[in-house]
């Protein structure tokens, strides 16, 4: 064989190589997301109809002498407040006991795992692998085939697709809408034992929160390790 076939079949092992590797680990992306996707709603959705009714005034509020808040003296509420706070509290009940499905609107187009110029330092990881300087990755997106994924609880992903997304937060919708979750695809380790995606709750035009989530594979399975909050509206 040729010095010119060498070279180009040591070209060809290291490019073949390479695409094993990509589709490998999307393939392992959408099984652990898959995995750990109940997880990710339980702890971030919410039933907009609670989070959207806070509990009312309920006495006198005490503060100290710089104008801080130190405390509500509840002995001082007035039986304006008392009705209220008693209202409030039956509302919640009546929510608690309905048991309708609660609808998310769901992107199943999971993007990369994106950040830029940034060092992930956690306990959890290892000098080798996440806390090296990381950039963009460039691995293309995937659909994830969330609808055969089971969900605890009363909560139900719905394909964004198939709604209004322009008018998604103003159209009055026969069910519990109660926002949008969005994830992205998971940064792994070079053992593929930790991970960490980015994960955001939509509860209105100007309301939602989001973080990055931290996975670890133990005894086999995938779990929520540490949850750290990045932004919040």
């Amino acid at each position: 064989m040729s010095k010119f076939y060498k070279i180009l079949s040591i070209l060809l092992i290291i490019i073949f190589s390479g695409c094993r590797k990509n589709i490998d680990d999307m393939g392992l992306n959408e099984k652990v997301l898959s995995e750990i996707l109940p997880a990710i709603v339980d702890s971030y959705c919410v039933d907009i109809r609670v989070y959207h009714n806070p509990p009312p005034k309920y006495g006198q509020l005490i503060f100290d002498k710089n104008g801080n808040y130190v405390r509500t003296d509840t002995t001082k509420a007035t039986l304006v407040e008392i009705q209220k706070f008693k209202d409030w509290k039956s509302k919640l009940k009546e929510i608690e006991k309905d048991t309708s499905e609660i609808i998310i609107a769901f992107d199943p187009k999971i993007l990369p795992f994106e950040l830029e110029d940034a060092i992930i330092k956690d306990s959890y990881f290892t000098k080798d692998t996440l806390q090296e300087r990381l950039t963009v990755d460039k691995r293309k997106p995937y659909v994830l085939k969330f609808e055969q994924i089971t969900l605890n609880g009363k909560f139900k992903l719905k394909n964004i697709n198939e709604f209004d997304k322009k008018n998604i937060f103003e159209v009055k919708y026969n069910f519990n809408f109660s926002g949008i979750l969005t994830v992205s695809g998971i940064k792994f380790d070079k053992k593929r034992e930790n991970g960490v995606l980015d994960v955001a709750f939509l509860c209105g035009r100007l309301c939602g929160y989001g973080g990055k989530v931290f996975i670890k594979n133990v005894n086999r399975k995938w779990r929520i390790i540490k949850m750290e909050e990045t932004w919040i509206s």
